[in-house]
């Protein structure tokens, strides 16, 4: 499993993407996730910005390890508009990602959301509906597609069972699982809790917090035991998993809290990064090398 990062914490900064990879390069990560919602969604750039973009990162040197897209709007919604255009969001960030050479899709929000007079019940049936359709799509496009669970009780895929249900449910052949750290510290699930779903765990999120709140903190300024979960994963054949789908799997640092605005995101990267190479010796550092005189 490769060291990689999430563009969240320059979005966060207000650095564009073309802007934030040279300063991802410059500590030696190879990987990115990219971010795709919000203000600085580069899905909705023209086609022109978006291929300069690819070719930056072809200069220096980074690949696109994954797409995290949160559609505005709810996955699990009854109004055909709404669902419509959520699909359409979610069909802009696969474009991108295989734009940037990248091959994953990762659906965040928890996949959906229980709202006003929407039962749990019609949620999932509505997301496993629309996500379907997704795959199904985004096969033609040899895009794999990732669900990630939110600790939160009112999203769709609150937890492991409900991942286990949804990829069960949904069944696509290019559907996986990524897998948040800071969010199962929250819901103090372990890592051999994961073992129902560990097939289909392809990819990862470094993320931290106090246990309580999704505060996406600095990486090892929270309470979350990240070595823990690497190790086990591993054990459980995530790098396995990820060549089955012809892929690589990543573990992407990802710091910033939703809203936050970030001052110092390269002080913020340094510190987590740092924490990471040291605390968690299973990961591949890239070109890491011992020199000896």
């Amino acid at each position: 499993m490769e060291i990689g990062v999430g563009t969240i914490l320059y979005e966060f900064a207000g650095v564009p993407l073309k802007a934030s990879i040279q300063r991802i390069a410059d500590f030696g990560i190879g990987y990115i996730d990219i971010l795709a919602f919000g203000i600085f969604n580069p899905a909705l750039f023209p086609v022109a910005e978006q291929r300069a973009i690819a070719k930056e990162m072809v200069k220096y040197g980074v690949k696109a390890s994954s797409i995290v897209t949160c559609a505005d709007g709810n996955l699990a919604s009854n109004d055909p508009e709404e669902a419509k255009s959520t699909l359409r969001q979610l069909k802009l960030a696969a474009l991108l990602i295989k734009e940037l050479g990248g091959r994953q899709v990762m659906v965040g929000k928890g996949v959906g959301n229980i709202d006003f007079n929407l039962p749990r019940e019609q949620a999932v049936k509505n997301v496993v509906s629309i996500m379907k359709e997704y795959c199904d799509w985004c096969l033609k496009y040899d895009i794999i597609v990732m669900l990630e669970l939110e600790p939160e009780a009112l999203y769709v895929c609150n937890g492991i069972e409900a991942m286990k249900m949804l990829l069960e449910e949904i069944g696509a052949p290019n559907l996986a699982a990524n897998i948040d750290i800071g969010h199962l510290n929250i819901l103090r699930s372990g890592p051999n809790d994961l073992e129902c779903i560990k097939e289909k765990i392809i990819h990862v999120h470094i993320s931290d917090n106090n246990g309580l709140a999704h505060t996406n903190c600095v990486i090892g300024e929270g309470n979350a035991n990240i070595n823990w979960y690497i190790e086990k994963l591993i054990e459980f054949g995530i790098d396995e998993n990820a060549r089955r789908f012809k892929n690589i799997a990543v573990a992407g640092i990802e710091v910033g809290e939703p809203g936050e605005y970030i001052k110092d995101p390269d002080f913020r990267l340094l510190k987590s990064y740092g924490h990471v190479l040291l605390n968690v010796p299973a990961l591949r550092k890239g070109d890491l090398v011992l020199i000896r005189k």
